[in-house]
This record gives structure tokens, sequence and C-alpha cells, in this order.
């Protein structure tokens, strides 16, 4: 119980790090924390890892397109005889260019109202060049790390991984809400099928409410908690 508690304490001690960090690097619009931010995080990943695992070199030759609003399916879509719709994550992307050639994805999103925070850098190294012939909305599907260009009607493939889950290079609004209700209804399937596996001995419920696995959880938050700080002390060392 000490133990827990002693973790529980560090835990506290950690979050309330991070949010002190992160407000070091927010600004008020999507574009003033590009302009203040993207640079230099891009910088850092050259400077202070293997840039080769960002689908980069060396050069610090960096310049970036425009941001782009991302867009995700609403609930809707996953309810058959209802309008599928797409809304917006407030979460903005841009694509990384290094000697003028697209290696990677950076994004920022509204941490709270008015204030943006860094959200992402990475992606594979089809979805970069990908992101650049956005015409329409930008809409991603996460499950399946998809990403379409919807025109307000179809939803254009704009990687070989959302041609694949589609079948194909477009597919119109209603088809693409049929695949969602299906996709739904299989994982809520698979569900149950879980939890009537779980009904001989221990559940699934019960197994999670173990301490061992509380303690795992906490520990993977006390993790998640110490990322941004790490980043930070990063860049401290390198400004000294």
């Amino acid at each position: 119980m000490r133990r827990m508690t002693g973790l529980l304490i560090c835990c506290v001690g950690l979050l309330a790090s991070t949010t002190t960090v992160s407000a070091e690097m927010t600004e008020s619009s999507a574009e003033r924390f590009a302009d203040a931010y993207f640079y230099d995080i891009v910088m850092d990943h050259i400077q202070g890892d293997d840039p080769a695992n960002y689908h980069m070199t060396d050069s610090e030759n960096i310049t970036f397109g425009p941001l782009a609003e991302t867009y995700i399916p609403s609930s809707s879509c996953y309810k058959t005889g209802e309008t599928c719709t797409f809304v917006p994550t407030k979460e903005y992307v841009a694509t990384v260019f290094q000697d003028d050639e697209p290696v990677n994805v950076i994004g920022t999103y509204e941490q709270a109202a008015g204030t943006y925070a860094f959200s992402t850098f990475g992606s594979d190294k089809e979805t970069p060049k990908a992101l650049t012939d956005v015409k329409g909305d930008l809409v991603k599907y996460s499950e399946a790390s998809a990403w379409f260009d919807y025109d307000g009607d179809m939803l254009t493939a704009l990687t070989s991984n959302t041609k694949q889950m589609i079948s194909g290079d477009e597919i119109s609004t209603e088809a693409f809400q049929v695949l969602l209700v299906e996709e739904h209804e299989s994982i809520e399937g698979n569900a149950e099928e879980g939890v009537m596996d779980g009904a001989d001995g221990y559940s699934d419920e019960a197994e999670s409410n173990k301490p061992t696995s509380s303690t795992n959880r906490l520990i993977g938050f006390a993790m998640l908690a110490i990322l941004p700080f790490g980043y930070w002390f990063l860049k401290r060392r390198k400004a000294t």
C-alpha cells in the first residue's frame, strides 16, 4: 500500500510538471503554433535522434505545407438510417518538406479554448505526399489509419492502405457508412464473445481490476506524463 501511495504521489508530481511544460509550448491559434514551434520540433528530431527513423537526412533545409484541419466520422456514420457527416477535430496537420521533398507530417491541436499545443510528428513514407494533394476536407479514420479527400459526396482514398480498406480509389458517403456500420457491429460482436468467454473463472472486468493490472496502468500513466518533460529537458540542455 505504501508503494502504491508513493507511486501516486510521484504521478501527481509528474503531471504537475507536464502542465507547466505544456504551457511553455502553446499558442492562441494553429497558425501561430506552427510558426513558433514546428521548425524547432523537427530540428530537435534531426539533431537529437537518428533522422532516418523519420524518413529524413541531417539537412536543415526544412519547410512546411499549408495547415489542414482534420475531420472524422461523426457518431451518425455508425448508425443505419442516419445521415453520415464528418466533424472537425480541431487538429491541424501539415506536410514536412526536407530539400523540397515531402518526408513527414506534423500537427497541432486545440488543447483548450483558444490554446493550441503540439499533437503529433511522424508518419509512414506515403502519407506526407498524399496530404499535399487534398482539395476538399481532410478526413481521417484512425481505426484503419486511413486518409480521405472529401468533396461533400465522395471520399477519395489518399494512400494505398486507404484504398485497400475501401477496395478501390473512392467511395460514396453512403457506402462508407455501410462499411463503418458493419465494422462496428463486428467489433461489438467480438466484445460480447469476450465477455462470455470470461464467465468461466475470472471475468475480463475482474481481471482488469486485479492489483497487478491497476499497478501496470498507473505505471503507464506515469510514463506518458514524463514524455513532455523529457522533451522540455532536451530543449533546455541544447539551449545551454
